[in-house]
């Protein structure tokens, strides 16, 4: 039995991985981009209109719609649920995954391959995408997809490596715009152009790779021209009359270096810089000595290229890392479709490094990575004590068992297995306890599936003073939007949904409105210490009450 799970161990921590997956996926959606966009793929699914994007029944203008395609056709085919929304993208993920295999063995052997794609499915960020699903999770594996395909066609000049491609890139535009080409555009040419492989970079083929990607854009585009470039008496998005082709077309990615954008979070340029030593675990030590390693030969060469060798991820990774950086507004996983690039590097620097050094290096990052057990512990303790010992227990048997395989295996899988081990164990705590008991806390959510429990779909619910996405998605409905003079106008049997002020507003005018429940209320999508602290939590906590006319 040991042989074979000691022969078949890769395949054993994929499925393991595969399961925290799964796990995520029936997850509730999390406040608040999640939410929303959850929401625009079920109004979709009721409208039928796909061309022309709503939220709420209003002009929606910001992210492109293939996360709102996909979902809303998972939701007439499945049924609306957390499932159901993510599935669609976490399939785009897996193929994110093998494409990554598929071009690490293109460019290496089958063993870096494999690593790779371990090292990628392995890293928090892709652990956090199963779960708080966006439009990074589609990009992600579509970028890599495309990479792979043109790196066949380049290698092989078949005609279906093309197509692949420009539907791969096709598909990246319209689930998060210009910087699903411009990736894999950078990655390419840039090795391309240190190889001064000048036949390649002037096909003529590529205008028909261009041309392929035009016409997958084309309903997109079409639906953004007859929705708002024909429409320009509409003021959305703090934006008068704005044109829809223009805005997701440079506005909405280039206009964030360019200023053109108003988004502005104030991210410094090193911000992800600092966010990938999280994202990137366990794997993060490992990585940062590889691009140095390879930066270090790349200067070496005088920037050179060999044309056997390849200088995809690396580019990939660097000069986008650098452009996203020059953002006035940065979010942490606007970097994950990058990390494909990282893992590939990572396992090419693992499998040539010395299995001594390896060992002693490995020895370093196992040891500092025990703090994913400290913080699995630290949050039984201190955070949501387990109501049985369960998932503990699972915890411990899993960190005894890397143990066991640091203390007593050989090679570098002594190093590797047991992180794997330990990154797959910290989120099944994550996703098994963590989240569960987080999203406790994510009272819009519970009061719409009270709504849907005890109400038929339609009876009306309001909303007053408060709102946040969740409580449409699950009261399978948008809500309306009350002002206090129009509570009187409520149809009888008619719930609202109000924060503590609206409470004290419609006791002390006494109207006519009885209270059904009362949820506390955290924004789960930003943990503070004070909150994670059960002994402070309650400071941090704000509650929301459902009433009902009568």
């Amino acid at each position: 039995m040991l042989k074979l799970i000691g022969k078949y161990r890769y395949e054993f921590l994929f499925a393991g991985i595969l399961i925290i997956y799964l796990i995520n996926m029936f997850l509730d959606v999390m406040e608040v981009d999640a939410a929303q966009y959850a929401n625009i793929s079920m109004e979709m699914s009721y409208n039928k209109s796909f061309l022309q994007v709503f939220f709420r029944g209003e002009d929606y203008l910001d992210k492109p719609p293939l996360l709102f395609w996909m979902s809303s056709l998972s939701f007439l085919l499945f049924g609306i649920s957390n499932f159901a929304y993510k599935l669609p993208s976490v399939l785009i993920l897996l193929l994110g995954i093998y494409s990554t295999y598929r071009f690490a063995k293109l460019w290496y052997d089958k063993k870096t391959g494999m690593h790779a794609a371990l090292i990628l499915a392995s890293s928090q960020a892709f652990f956090l995408i199963t779960n708080d699903v966006r439009t990074d999770t589609a990009l992600v594996g579509l970028v890599i997809f495309s990479v792979w395909q043109i790196s066949l066609y380049i290698r092989k000049g078949n005609w279906i490596n093309l197509i692949l491609a420009a539907f791969g890139t096709g598909g990246a535009m319209l689930a998060k715009g210009p910087i699903g080409l411009v990736i894999p555009a950078v990655a390419i040419g840039t090795d391309l152009i240190l190889k001064r492989d000048w036949k390649t970079i002037y096909k003529y083929q590529w205008l028909i790779f261009l041309g392929i990607v035009a016409v997958i854009l084309l309903p997109m585009s079409y639906g953004l021209f007859m929705q708002f470039d024909l429409h320009p008496e509409k003021f959305v998005y703090n934006l008068q009359g704005p044109s829809g082709l223009r805005f997701y077309y440079w506005t909405q990615s280039f206009g964030r270096i360019t200023g053109e954008n108003y988004w502005d979070n104030d991210a410094p340029f090193f911000f992800f810089f600092h966010t990938i030593l999280w994202d990137f675990q366990p794997w993060v030590l490992f990585f940062i000595p590889a691009i140095g390693v390879g930066i270090y030969r790349l200067i070496k060469n005088r920037f050179k290229v060999d044309q056997n060798k390849e200088f995809i991820n690396l580019s990939g990774f660097i000069l986008i890392l650098l452009a996203l950086s020059l953002s006035k507004f940065k979010l942490p996983h606007y970097i994950f479709p990058i990390f494909p690039f990282a893992a590939i590097i990572t396992a090419s620097y693992i499998i040539n490094l010395a299995e001594n050094t390896f060992i002693k290096f490995g020895k370093v990052i196992f040891g500092i990575l025990q703090l994913e057990w400290v913080a699995a512990a630290l949050i039984f303790v201190f955070v949501f004590p387990p109501h049985n010992f369960l998932i503990p227990s699972i915890g411990i048997c899993l960190l005894g068992l890397t143990w066991w395989i640091f203390l007593k295996q050989h090679g570098k899988d002594r190093i590797i297995v047991p992180i794997l081990i330990t990154a797959i164990g910290f989120n099944f705590i994550m996703s098994m306890h963590f989240y569960p008991n987080l999203l406790e806390y994510q009272g819009t959510a519970k009061a719409g599936k009270l709504f849907r429990e005890q109400k038929n779909p339609e009876d009306e619910l309001y909303v007053m003073l408060f709102w946040e996405n969740a409580i449409d998605f699950y009261a399978r409905k948008n809500t309306k939007t009350l002002e206090r003079d129009q509570l009187a106008g409520m149809p009888t049997g008619s719930w609202l949904f109000t924060n503590q002020q609206g409470h004290d507003e419609i006791n002390q005018f006494q109207l006519p409105l009885k209270q059904i429940a009362v949820f506390d209320y955290y924004k789960v999508s930003a943990l503070k210490l004070k909150f994670l602290n059960k002994n402070t939590r309650d400071m941090t906590l704000r509650k929301v009450y459902l009433f009902e006319r009568e």
